[in-house]
Formats: structure tokens, sequence, C-alpha cells
């Protein structure tokens, strides 16, 4: 049987804890340790392989797209994902996402300038909506640092 990739990091960073924390006695070493758990705590939720953090953006990011379309003029990528979707295919289709958002974003000051106020307010509210979602799914997908442990040498 396989394990999982989150449980494979999740056994080296116990291993870590356990073993080699415990055997140090030097708080600079045992910083770099707990360098090291943070670093593989971040792998462990983005790696090329975590689809569930990519879905969540894409989505975040289509209903973004799906709320400008009726007021721009701009061509902007609707295409639904096919099943099961291949990592590749989820990281280009995020990429082309982040374009047509930064596309809008240049319209918006550009041609959209012209725009009637409310119009241009909507087109805003749907880009920072997609903003603030950005920011909430890397918050969500973030492991809680370890900067306290890091700077110490000590645990929590």
């Amino acid at each position: 049987m396989n394990n999982s990739f989150a449980r494979l990091i999740d056994g080296m960073c116990a291993t870590l804890r356990a073993e080699v924390l415990t055997r140090l006695d030097d708080d600079f070493a045992r910083g770099q340790v707990f360098g090291v758990i943070n670093l593989l705590n971040t792998f462990k939720v983005r790696a090329d392989w975590s689809t569930g953090f990519l879905l969540e953006q894409i989505a975040a990011q289509q209903q973004a797209l799906d709320g400008v379309r009726p007021l721009v003029n701009l061509p902007l990528p609707d295409a639904p994902l096919p099943q099961p979707v291949p990592v590749a295919d989820l990281l280009a289709r995020r990429d082309e996402a982040n374009r047509a958002l930064a596309a809008v974003t240049a319209w918006l000051d550009g041609d959209g300038a012209r725009l009637p106020e409310a119009q241009r307010a909507q087109i805003d509210a749907q880009l920072r909506q997609a903003m603030r979602a950005e920011v909430d799914l890397e918050l969500k997908h973030s492991p809680r640092p370890l900067f306290a442990e890091m700077s110490s040498g000590k645990e929590g």
C-alpha cells in the first residue's frame, strides 16, 4: 500500500520532532530544524499533485470572471474543467485566469474609464473579491508558521 504525500510529510515532521530535536541542545540548530518542519508543511499543501488548492483558486477566479463578463467587452476564459484534471492543466487554467483578471484591471484603467461609475464599481467589486479570495486561500492553505520556534529553538 502506498502512503499519501501528506502522510509522508507528516511522518517526516514527526521524525524530526521526535528523533532529531530531542537530540539537539543548540538553540540555533533546533531553530533550523523547525524551519525545515515549516517548509515541509508548506510543501504538503502546495505540492504539484495537491489539486485541491488549485481547484479553489480557479473557482474563485472564475466567479470573478463570470461577474465581470457581462460588464466588459473582453474575451475571458469560460471553458469547463474536464474530469479528472491533470495538474498541468490546472496550473495552465489558473495562469490563464490570472492573465484575464490582469487584462480586466488594465482595461478598467484604460478604455473602461469611460464606463458609468456604477458599472466601474461593479467590475472593481468583482476584482477585489477575487483578490480577497486569493489571500484567503493562501492563508487557508498555509501551515501555521513556526517563527517563534525557529527564533528560539524551543517548541511552541
